[in-house]
């Protein structure tokens, strides 16, 4: 039998059926379940091998049928949605759809890659609140001093269902259970194939660094008998691994990790990230530890030693993949570049004098290949690829720099981010909710039973979403070694400004809740203006929201909460699309960044290249300028473009300038005091015209043309 399949594998590789890769690995996995079986006979073995290799082959062959069926889905319905993007005149455009599909804040009628990962995220936040609240940062020392710590321990014990006898811990593991399961479900209906295993324990993260150091062998000698052979299944059979797959196995996980992936491709034509995302992410429930120690003996060996680290970034990663991969289909990079195409077409169709969807006027061939390098760069900061040094040593050398100047520069942030209520007022105004709670709902924010309220109602827990990589609001990206990043983080908290942006965005969260709570018995014609505007915006049209209608309220001291969860038991995906609303139009009340202001203050470079480490340092304390004209500037343009909201695009500038500039006047005159100076004179064009840098209203452009002053007090030298 062995002699006659490798002849039939001979042949179907000069017939150009198979490649010879897919015949060796064929051969491999026939020798392999041929060894299993030996202990039947030769007859035996061959009869079992060629049944197993049939089963295995029908497995991934119906995976793949059910990935390409998904694929054809995702891009059928993107085909569909792009274009009913309208620019700013009004005008059908192929371009603007194709971005907003990655990332939109309200200009599109359907859901954006960006949006959908934080409504997934903000939902897996509301499952794991008991566990965030029970093991949340030290106010003084952060991670490092996380309160419960020494129950962590016990949670990593009982998930991997080990009796401790700590009922807190049984029912902090349980919730992670259920989250991760409900995340691991997710996923799979997106077109991933990750097994279903009881008390699976914790996911692993590997320290690449750590595994060069050790080398293949002292790895795998290390990792081996730590984990338990007997409950590790493949992914889509089900059935067992024997021990020489083991070692197959384990040599590719070491070469995926060490080569990020590379080992496992060949360059091509067409551009992919990781490969397909639906094919990533098993590794983490691949691998099964014999025990909760042996998990926390090579955490600390080669991966991350936090366990709430491991868990919560395990959610990050896992909403970052299912937002993309829901949105995009189950291999979103190859998605990407099918947008990338559609855009060229209708330009070359377009420039041709033929029908075509592509809207603005000059020179249609380069507007396209702007957008498509534009769509290229957007995609990578939202893989990561953006951040992903290409010279690791080079990066954190950069990368601790910039983290010292966070430290050095931002002690007093905390009073420049004051004009947050300037732009709140604006957003609320805008989204039709009153203003006139702007400042008592931001105290009350402050309270920890607030805080743990509004991550019950899907409104994300920054510090959580943000163990592994820190973003400082206005430095951008913390990189470098860990303590670097521990002192960066720990001036922004204690200066204020950490807890200040998220009282910020959890208020303005928590009301925009509240107000639709109190509209659930009005039909959508009977809205006011301004809410049904901002569900139209999100494509939630009469239809969806008499749905919503139906959902019960919350009532928590005497208000009614309209939350996710509730609209869940009636409408899941609804509940993910009002989520999304209420997430990205937070981004408008407390500007912190996006991936488009990302990419386009780096200009797509790569971290680790001297390119783009200059680029980054440059821009570090821009980004919040930036964040402000992507938001509130590109609302305006919209706005005054249109005829019929000309006057108001215009009222709605003014109104922002005039009241950031107004409220961050008081914000430089608080800083004159803190560092025991006397006020500023106000009787002079030099003052006001740092309030509107210091309130964002010139933001980005006010420091490039004024250099020898910024909102932090220096120029492009310091």
């Amino acid at each position: 039998m062995s002699k006659q399949f490798d002849e039939c594998l001979r042949i179907a590789v000069e017939a150009e059926e198979i490649s010879a890769d897919e015949a060796a690995y064929l051969r491999e996995e026939f020798d392999r379940f041929r060894g299993a079986a030996a202990a039947g006979g030769e007859t035996t073995a061959d009869a079992e091998a060629k049944r197993q290799l049939s089963e295995l082959l029908k497995a991934e062959s119906e995976h793949k049928k059910r990935q390409a069926a998904l694929g054809i889905r995702a891009i059928k319905r993107i085909a569909r949605d792009i274009p009913a993007f309208v620019d700013a005149g009004g005008e059908a455009d192929i371009a603007g759809g194709a971005l907003a599909l990655l990332e939109h804040f309200g200009t599109a009628p359907y859901s954006s890659v960006a949006g959908r990962q934080k409504a997934i995220l903000g939902q897996a936040h509301a499952k794991m609140e008991e566990a965030l609240h029970h093991f949340r940062r030290g106010a003084f020392g952060g991670d490092w001093t996380r309160w419960n710590a020494a129950r962590l321990p016990n949670v990593v014990r009982e998930a991997f269902g080990e009796d401790t006898g700590d009922m807190a811990a049984k029912q902090l593991a349980k919730v992670w259970e259920e989250t991760h399961e409900w995340l691991r479900s997710r996923f799979n209906k997106a077109g991933g194939a990750i097994g279903k295993l009881e008390n699976w324990g914790m996911p692993q993260r590997h320290d690449r660094a750590a595994l060069v150091n050790a080398g293949r062998a002292a790895w795998k000698d290390a990792i081996r008998p730590r984990l338990d052979l007997a409950r590790m299944r493949h992914p889509l059979t089900g059935g067992k691994i024997g021990s020489g797959e083991l070692e197959r196995i384990l040599d590719g996980v070491y070469d995926n990790i060490v080569t990020d992936g590379w080992i496992d491709r060949q360059p091509s034509r067409q551009a992919f990230g990781r490969g397909a995302l639906a094919n990533q992410r098993a590794e983490h429930r691949f691998l099964i530890f014999r025990s909760a120690d042996e998990w926390l003996a090579y955490q600390k060996d080669f991966g991350a030693p936090d366990p709430f680290a491991a868990m919560m970034g395990h959610i990050s990663m896992m909403a970052n993949d299912i937002g993309a991969m829901e949105v995009l289909g189950p291999n979103p990079a190859g998605t990407v570049e099918w947008l990338k195409q559609a855009v060229t077409r209708e330009a070359e169709l377009k420039a041709a004098g033929k029908p075509a969807r592509f809207a603005g006027t000059g020179d249609a061939r380069d507007r396209a290949s702007k957008t498509v390098l534009r769509i290229g760069a957007v995609w990578d900061s939202i893989s990561g690829t953006l951040n992903t040094p290409v010279d690791t040593k080079l990066a954190n050398r950069f990368g601790l720099a910039r983290t010292a100047l966070t430290g050095g520069m931002l002690g007093q942030a905390a009073l420049s981010a004051v004009s947050d209520v300037g732009f709140s007022i604006m957003a609320r105004s805008f989204a039709g909710m009153p203003a006139a709670t702007v400042a008592t709902d931001l105290i009350r924010s402050f309270a920890p039973a607030t805080r743990r309220e509004a991550v019950e109602a899907g409104l994300i827990l920054d510090s959580a979403a943000q163990v592994f990589q820190q973003q400082a609001r206005y430095a951008g990206t913390l990189q470098g070694p860990e303590w670097a990043n521990w002192i960066a983080d720990r001036v922004l908290t204690v200066s204020g400004l950490t807890p200040w942006t998220q009282a910020g965005r959890h208020a303005f969260g928590m009301a925009m809740q509240v107000e639709f709570g109190k509209r659930t018995d009005l039909a959508f014609g009977d809205l006011p203006d301004a809410l049904r505007g901002t569900l139209g915006r999100y494509g939630i049209d009469p239809k969806q929201w008499e749905l919503i209608r139906k959902a019960s309220l919350h009532r928590k001291d005497g208000a009614a909460m309209l939350r996710p969860a509730e609209i869940a038991r009636v409408d899941e995906n609804l509940a993910e699309r009002y989520l999304e609303m209420v997430l990205m139009e937070t981004e408008y009340a407390v500007p912190s960044g996006s991936h488009r202001t990302r990419s386009f203050m780096r200009f797509g470079t790569r971290s680790g290249t001297w390119g783009g480490e200059l680029i980054r340092s440059a821009g570090q304390f821009k980004g919040f300028g930036a964040a402000v004209l992507f938001l509130h500037g590109a609302r305006v343009h919209r706005m005054i473009a249109q005829r019929q909201t000309f006057m108001a695009g215009v009222a709605y500038a003014g109104s922002l300038l005039f009241t950031t500039t107004l409220i961050s006047a008081l914000a430089m005159q608080l800083k004159q005091t803190v560092n025991g100076r006397d006020p500023r004179p106000m009787d002079n064009a030099a003052f006001w015209g740092a309030a509107v840098l210091q309130g964002g209203g010139l933001g980005l452009w006010g420091d490039f043309l004024f250099s020898d002053l910024n909102r932090y007090g220096g120029g492009w030298g310091d």
